[in-house]
């Protein structure tokens, strides 16, 4: 979500940089652009809320709320896409300053995210070690004949998540924690506490948007079929959509 103070300070440079080049057609991609970057900022946030109200919500109204989550989240990565596809535009009309657009895709990279504060899960003091470059998380990804976790052994909460790009397959938000071994033989799983007191589980850890994908087959197939995929960037949610162009950054 951009911040109030972000949006002005964006509107400012376009319409400096509008002026300066006159181009209605520059103009019409820059604000289209900026309308389905805001539209996608919104259905990314309707995701967030409904997915803690999931969490307390009585069964009988669950069903509704998760095809809503659904909906929402489908409509998110269509806009983000539209956005991207009107900046790239605008970035090929002649007389746009050549770093135009990558001052944009900026504040975009840095700002375009969930910022839903106290839901975030803080980074820990001490940041884990760099993981090993020949092993790939999702290497650690993983269904084993039962759950790994016990009370001797419980499901991590709160763990640091790993600088640029990260992927997790999100198995549900619950208003009291749950058992260890509750996701049965589902590896490796952890947790997110809010302030709300609502606990947020996920599967694995992956770097690659296709990685989380085939692991989400794999997990729909395994009987969690309302499962998907949450993207952070620096430890901070974002949109699948843009976690994938980033991953070549």
């Amino acid at each position: 979500m951009l911040g109030k103070s972000i949006y002005i300070s964006w509107m400012l440079w376009l319409l400096v940089n509008l002026f300066a080049n006159g181009q209605p057609n520059y103009q019409d991609a820059i604000f289209q652009g900026l309308s389905f970057q805001m539209q996608a900022d919104s259905m990314q946030r309707m995701v967030e809320a409904q997915t803690q109200t999931l969490a307390t919500a009585p069964e009988s109204q669950k069903s509704g709320i998760k095809i809503v989550i659904r909906d929402c989240n489908a409509q998110a990565i269509a806009l983000q896409k539209k956005a991207d596809e009107c900046f790239f535009q605008a970035s090929k009309y002649e007389g746009v300053p050549a770093n135009a657009t990558a001052e944009v895709q900026s504040v975009v990279d840095s700002e375009v995210v969930v910022q839903t504060e106290p839901e975030i899960a803080p980074v820990a003091k001490n940041a884990p070690e760099k993981p090993d470059d020949k092993k790939s998380p999702a290497d650690d990804f993983a269904i084993l004949a039962k759950s790994p976790y016990s009370t001797s052994k419980p499901i991590p909460i709160d763990q640091a998540l790993p600088g640029g790009v990260a992927y997790k397959i999100q198995l549900g938000a619950f208003s009291k924690p749950l058992a260890a071994n509750a996701f049965k033989g589902l590896t490796p799983v952890s947790g997110e506490r809010l302030s709300n007191g609502v606990t947020k589980y996920y599967v694995g850890l992956f770097r690659k948007f296709a990685d989380a994908d085939d692991a989400l087959r794999k997990v729909h197939e395994y009987g969690y079929k309302d499962a998907y995929i949450v993207a952070f960037y620096n430890q901070k949610v974002v949109n699948p959509e843009r976690a994938k162009q980033l991953e070549s950054q």
